[in-house]
């Protein structure tokens, strides 16, 4: 396109230097009235093939831009259709798989602490044990697909009220404190003596925080520690997530956020998981207006921070 307005002020330019010679050339008396009319018809008549050329590659280039628009948005209806059915597909499926999981989780909690009746072998009370822990495993994972899916498809709502962020990390470590292996670390919560309180949706920020601490108890080995931090900060609310756990390599940071997107190799990975839980986190941050800060040093460890805006901190006037 540039060098189209290019070429159109060359010849814009040369049509305007031939048409000053003519004049010239008249002005002098070296052309007569007739070769003057001539030459200047001639001019004319070359400008007007110069635009009408101009003209028929403009619209040339107008049909192949239109073209190329319309294949555009059909490829994008395409893809958005094509997602919408792995939605929609992914949402069913969930539902289908989590109905008879919570028969089985029913179950088997009723028989592992043996309601109606003991177990006399202890292999058969361990398998219940583990046959319990692997189906609420699962279904912690469906959920989180559901929730995903809710937020992806804009069906999530923010039922926003005032939190008492002290009271939300304090029942988040009581369900931690289930979680495999977690006694072996030590969780600590650091805090501002006068914290304000969050405008939030209270479900949706535990369980954000809740899939950072289990990946921060999945990543931090024995005795390892991990450090919960809440303060008002200039850019708003700070919940903090640190550990010294095996970090996160530079190249790997962008993507970590990612649907199902795991820094282990999946042929290589020796820790569970699904690859959801920061992509839920992001997603659930997005939802309050906030944002997820996330820095690490391979070997030393991560913190991962949700920063929420200034407009859901209480301001200090009212509490």
């Amino acid at each position: 396109m540039r060098q189209d307005g290019l070429t159109k002020l060359l010849v814009f330019v040369s049509l305007a230097a031939a048409v000053g010679a003519v004049w010239r050339l008249s002005a002098a008396g070296r052309l007569a009235p007739a070769e003057m009319a001539l030459l200047a018809g001639a001019v004319v008549l070359l400008a007007g093939s110069y635009f009408a050329l101009f003209r028929v590659r403009e619209r040339e280039l107008e049909r192949l831009v239109a073209q190329r628009t319309q294949a555009l948005n059909k490829a994008l209806k395409a893809a958005q259709d094509a997602n919408q059915a792995k939605t929609d597909f992914l949402a069913n499926i969930s539902h289908e798989l989590r109905t008879p999981l919570n028969a089985i989780l029913g179950f088997s909690s009723a028989m592992d602490q043996e309601t109606f009746g003991p177990i006399q072998n202890p292999a058969y009370k361990d398998y219940v044990g583990r046959i319990y822990r692997s189906g609420n495993y699962l279904l912690n994972l469906i959920n989180n697909l559901l929730d995903l899916i809710k937020i992806e498809s804009g069906r999530q709502t923010v039922s926003a009220v005032w939190l008492d962020m002290d009271r939300v990390v304090a029942d988040a470590l009581k369900i931690v404190a289930g979680y495999p292996d977690a006694d072996k670390r030590t969780i600590a919560v650091a805090k501002h003596p006068k914290l304000p309180r969050l405008l939030a949706d209270e479900q949706l920020v535990r369980q954000a925080l809740l899939n950072v601490l289990s990946n921060a108890v999945k990543f931090t080995k024995v005795q390892g520690k991990i450090k919960i931090g809440l303060a008002d900060g200039p850019e708003g609310f700070v919940v903090s997530v640190a550990d010294n756990g095996i970090g996160i390599p530079p190249d790997k940071m962008a993507l970590l956020a990612q649907p199902f997107y795991q820094v282990e190799n999946v042929m290589t990975r020796t820790r569970k998981g699904s690859g959801l839980g920061l992509a839920l986190v992001e997603k659930v941050l997005r939802l309050h207006g906030g944002r997820l800060d996330i820095s690490s040093r391979v070997g030393k460890g991560t913190r991962i921070g949700f920063i929420f805006p200034k407009m859901r901190v209480e301001m200090p006037e009212n509490m």
